[in-house]
């Protein structure tokens, strides 16, 4: 960066308004050239003391004009940084609309749209609820702000201010990580990189429904007195307890997906093609011979609220959401006695491991049970 910049409050004293008061300035001086920028600030010059620069006795004015110097020198910071040449005209437009370049939040805004091509709807969504979180903590993050202190407080933010979740705090930093990482590899500098930032992976709780507690779904899926909109999602719900399917997959088959009683679809996650063999309680849900399999056409949000809906009707207290169907085809297979492997293959996990959290959430089910016998 060439020149030195420097940069002072001023009152202009030669014009006063009808109250009395005058505005204050930010004057700024680059390679020999001066700016005075307004600081939409107006004060009784009495107020205003030159040689601190500040207002006597009002804190909140104050702050604004620190905040003005901050972002001013925040921007002469980040071209220094990258050994940029800056004038006063690109100091200006970048103080008053910081680029990219200088801002992560912006930054990242602008590659999630340029990504919103390549990556699906549900993780456009999910990336960009990260980026709206990130918003409200902070108007914007300055790449040279990016320090191992400012992750710390963000991940104090998200699970003290916000209360989420470890598995929600978890998503978010790995979304600003990996923002962070297309950011240094674009050759962006930040105090930290990328690959400083640990993220946690913790296992989300794996709700699932108790054998009886299905029973009692079907039960009112066949109950007359159900609405049809109760019907519709309660059907949906349950083909995927007795095929594992996510809820994009359940959204997404239609007829032509069956074939010889056997779903094959290729995974809206994953991308990989799966065949499930369908069981004869799979098929009671289904209409196998209209122009759809499921009736109503229902968001994810609705479907979740109205599963909590019918829930509370049977009574299960349980959190239930569309996933726990998911969780339920898993641990009542290896309930009733089915193969790990198959189930890895029939779940679409790549990774077994993945699979063995069924296992064990299984395992310990069984030793709470034989300590039934102590009842004896």
């Amino acid at each position: 960066m060439s020149g030195k910049l420097t940069s002072k409050i001023i009152i202009k004293k030669d014009y006063q308004r009808v109250d009395g008061t005058c505005a204050l300035f930010m004057q700024i001086f680059l390679n020999g050239v001066r700016k005075r920028l307004p600081l939409h600030i107006a004060v009784k010059p009495r107020s205003f003391n030159e040689t601190k620069q500040r207002v006597r006795n009002n804190k909140d004015l104050n702050i604004l004009i620190e905040k003005a110097l901050s972002d001013i020198h925040q921007v002469e910071i980040a071209y220094r940084l990258r050994n940029q040449v800056l004038d006063m005209n690109t100091l200006i437009k970048e103080y008053q609309n910081p680029s990219p370049k200088i801002d992560f939040l912006k930054f990242y805004e602008n590659e999630l749209e340029l990504q919103r091509k390549i990556i699906k709807a549900s993780t456009w969504r999910q990336q960009n609820s990260v980026l709206n979180k990130l918003r409200e903590w902070k108007g914007s993050i300055l790449f040279h702000d990016i320090t191992e202190q400012l992750i710390k407080e963000l991940n104090y933010y998200l699970l003290h201010d916000l209360g989420n979740s470890k598995l929600t705090t978890s998503t978010t930093l790995k979304n600003f990580k990996k923002y962070l990482h297309i950011a240094n590899k674009k050759g962006i500098y930040t105090p930290i990189r990328h690959s400083d930032i640990k993220v946690p992976h913790p296992r989300g709780q794996r709700t699932h429904l108790a054998k009886d507690e299905v029973k009692r779904l079907i039960v009112f899926y066949e109950s007359e007195f159900i609405n049809e909109s109760y019907k519709n999602i309660l059907g949906r719900f349950l083909f995927s307890c007795f095929t594992g399917i996510r809820i994009s997959d359940n959204k997404n088959i239609t007829n032509e997906n069956i074939i010889e009683n056997t779903l094959a679809f290729t995974s809206q996650k994953t991308g990989k093609f799966q065949r499930i063999k369908l069981n004869e309680n799979a098929k009671k849900f289904i209409d196998l011979t209209g122009p759809t399999l499921f009736k109503g056409d229902y968001s994810e949000q609705h479907i979740n609220r109205e599963l909590k809906e019918i829930a509370k009707i049977v009574g299960i207290k349980k959190n239930v959401s569309f996933h726990v169907s998911r969780h339920t085809f898993a641990t009542l297979f290896l309930l009733q006695g089915g193969n790990v492997v198959v189930l890895q293959k029939a779940l679409g996990h790549t990774n077994i491991t993945d699979t063995m959290i069924y296992v064990h959430i299984v395992d310990a089910q069984l030793d709470d049970q034989m300590m039934l016998l102590d009842d004896l």
